[in-house]
């Protein structure tokens, strides 16, 4: 899973970050196992005798809100710096997300920078360039904790009063004196007083080139605006001060003050680490439009779940269906009730077609031919569209209904493979091997097997051994099995007592899956290869729900349990967690090519686009019970209220829906 980096304790699972100077790195050491990020230093950008002062500083440096330096790495193609690892990447990237941070985590992110630079400047350590892109963020459950870093333009005590290093900095957040060589302690405060008033207000006090912010620094008055609480106003009116002396005195003090302001507006206990708090403000609502579907079949029992896919066989394709006599292959929908999985072939849309309102129930712009029905006398735990075709896992039997549909009614293949009852079941994504994991539920230990399927080559390299997976510390309901790509299979649960998140075990140790004990509920991932290598193990730091892949083989996606409108995506290489704010409460997950699906049950859906923006809100008729997507941009619905529901077909092209295909 990861890049070789040659003669080096680490292996690289990927590029996180490009600074002015060099690369980082999320890199996993290979024998404990644990989650670093190398930061790359190219020697023509930082020399010698600046690279061993940044270590200087670092290695001086030890405090959670700090970045801290742990090692340094000479390889034969240059030399890094073994940093902490944060897996929320950078405030900035926070900020720019549609829906902004609450006025809670705001000022709990402030608080974390104010403790990180009392501790810098007890030691004479000025940062010199505090500012959103250098406060990196490591994810907990209730919330983000901030961290500085890069002190590669820092300044300590001794070099206070030169000059010759020039105005290096980011004008946008530089302290007046700092235009001028000059640096203090305020300096810092000053920097902060701007990022906490782009945290309230959305903006920065000042803009423009950097000659025009040097002129606003010196000179413009802080105006601000309504929309910032007014007992927030004198905190940065006094931050913001264009001479130092009349500035916060010490990082100490204007912490004090923050806390002070913040248990007299009656919030003061949202700073406390260990209480929950809102994540993000709601983003501005978006406008709810009806669902106009091209197709709407009316349902006389609720569906479970759907899956949609291409047809592959040249012989399914319908008649021409478009002016230039171009074919379109239809697409397979297979709909399960219960016991049952219903495929019905669905012809592509017309160009020309219409919407038709869901209340009429009638046929525009597609004919369902005749839909087969396979019964299988026993409740359909899951469904699994492959190229060649749709596997079907019961309760104790994998099936597959072949590519195209012809079946007669009421006729089911015989099983490919039989099991346990309560065994998890994946299959690769091209449908060439499969991965059982079953349970002993006494001695709490899994068996993962691994088993070629049918029209696979000989050739296919499989481990022929059982894997035991210790589950003790798990629970067992809450297990899941997920195909990762072609050659990686992960293993999740829930675990009862949940480690600190940031733990990359070797394969030796993730062999025990024993995990640190904490208060904070999370997931346990294990990713091992086909041939039953275990390649990684981490504990994810949020209460999260059930993970769902997408197009990014090494992306997951899952609903925030602790603040059900967030979703999150989780990145295993390189290890990345993105907190996407939504208007619902998403129980349906489904990620496309271009960006994401989320419904809920009360009929909303909400497209994001590969960003995580949202991109439009549309509303079905009836509560909806399963959606599934057909590429490129066909959305299938399930809808039902006893005694009736709707089965929609909507294209999304035509939907009010700001998207780009």
């Amino acid at each position: 899973m990861g890049t070789e980096l040659r003669h080096s304790k680490y292996r690289i699972l990927g590029l996180v970050g490009q600074g002015q100077f060099g690369r980082v790195f999320c890199a996993v050491h290979r024998q404990t196992g644990k989650l670093v990020a190398l930061k790359s230093l190219e020697r023509e950008r930082f020399p010698t005798h600046k690279f061993l002062r940044e270590l200087r500083i670092l290695l001086s440096l030890q405090h959670p809100n700090i970045v801290t330096c742990q090692a340094l790495e000479q390889t034969t193609t240059g030399r890094c710096l073994v940093m902490d690892y944060c897996e929320g990447g950078t405030l900035r990237s926070l900020m720019l997300e549609d829906a902004r941070l609450s006025l809670p985590q705001s000022l709990k992110l402030v608080a974390d920078i104010l403790e990180g630079l009392v501790h810098a400047h007890k030691r004479e350590v000025v940062h010199c360039d505090i500012k959103p892109e250098n406060i990196l963020l490591n994810v907990t459950a209730t919330g983000w904790t901030a961290r500085i870093s890069d002190f590669g333009i820092a300044r300590i005590s001794q070099e206070l009063n030169n000059q010759d290093s020039g105005n290096t900095g980011s004008p946008a957040y530089m302290a007046p004196e700092r235009f001028y060589g000059q640096y203090s302690l305020t300096s810092d405060l000053y920097s902060v007083g701007i990022l906490l008033f782009e945290l309230l207000a959305g903006y920065r006090p000042f803009s423009g080139t950097p000659t025009e912010l040097m002129s606003a620094h010196l000179n413009q008055p802080v105006k601000i605006p309504e929309a910032i609480p007014e007992i927030w106003h004198p905190f940065l009116v006094t931050a913001l001060q264009k001479l130092s002396a009349r500035r916060f005195r010490s990082a100490n003090e204007m912490l004090s003050a923050l806390r002070s302001i913040a248990n007299a507006e009656g919030s003061g206990s949202w700073l406390d680490r260990s209480i929950h708090l809102p994540l993000l403000q709601p983003a501005p609502s978006l406008s709810i439009s009806p669902v106009r579907p091209q197709h709407t079949e009316r349902l006389t029992r609720p569906m479970t779940a759907l899956a949609a896919m291409q047809s592959v066989s040249k012989a399914s394709l319908p008649p021409t269906n478009r002016s230039n006599g171009e074919a379109l292959s239809p697409i397979y929908l297979y709909r399960v009730d219960k016991q049952s999985v219903i495929v019905q072939p669905f012809e592509r849309f017309r160009e020309n077609s219409e919407a038709v309102p869901s209340s009429q129930g009638s046929l525009r712009s597609s004919s369902p031919k005749e839909a087969h029905r396979s019964s299988y006398g026993t409740a359909i735990e899951t469904i699994f569209p492959r190229p060649q075709g749709c596997f079907v896992v019961t309760q104790r039997s994998l099936h597959l209904i072949p590519q195209p549909a012809e079946p007669p009614p009421d006729e089911i293949s015989p099983p490919i493979l039989e099991f346990e009852q309560g065994s998890l079941v994946a299959i690769e994504p091209s449908g060439r091997w499969m991965a059982l994991l079953t349970m002993d539920a006494e001695a709490k230990i899994g068996t993962l097997t691994f088993h070629p399927l049918p029209g696979v080559s000989s050739r296919l390299s499989l481990t022929p051994f059982p894997i035991q997976i210790p589950l003790k510390r798990y629970h067992a309901s809450s297990l899941q099995l997920l195909p990762l790509n072609r050659s990686h299979v992960a293993i999740v649960a829930e675990a009862l007592t949940n480690g600190q998140g940031r733990s990359f075990p070797s394969a030796a140790q993730a062999k025990d899956s024993e995990a640190k004990d904490s208060d904070t509920p999370g997931k346990f991932v294990k990713v091992l290869t086909r041939r039953g290598q275990v390649v990684g193990a981490l504990d994810l730091p949020v209460n999260a729900g059930q993970l769902a892949l997408t197009a990014n083989p090494y992306r997951l996606m899952t609903v925030d349990r602790q603040n059900p409108k967030t979703v999150l995506l989780v990145d295993l290489k390189p290890y990345r967690i993105l907190r996407i704010g939504v208007d619902i409460q998403p129980t349906h997950l489904i990620a496309t090519s271009w960006g994401y699906i989320l419904a809920n049950p009360e009929g909303a859906i909400v497209a994001l686009d590969r960003e995580g923006r949202q991109s439009g809100q549309l509303q079905t008729d009836l509560p909806i019970t399963a959606i599934a997507f057909g590429a490129p941009h066909t959305l299938f619905v399930a809808t039902w209220q006893e005694p009736q529901g709707n089965l929609h077909a909507i294209d999304l092209q035509k939907a009010d829906l700001e998207l780009l295909f």
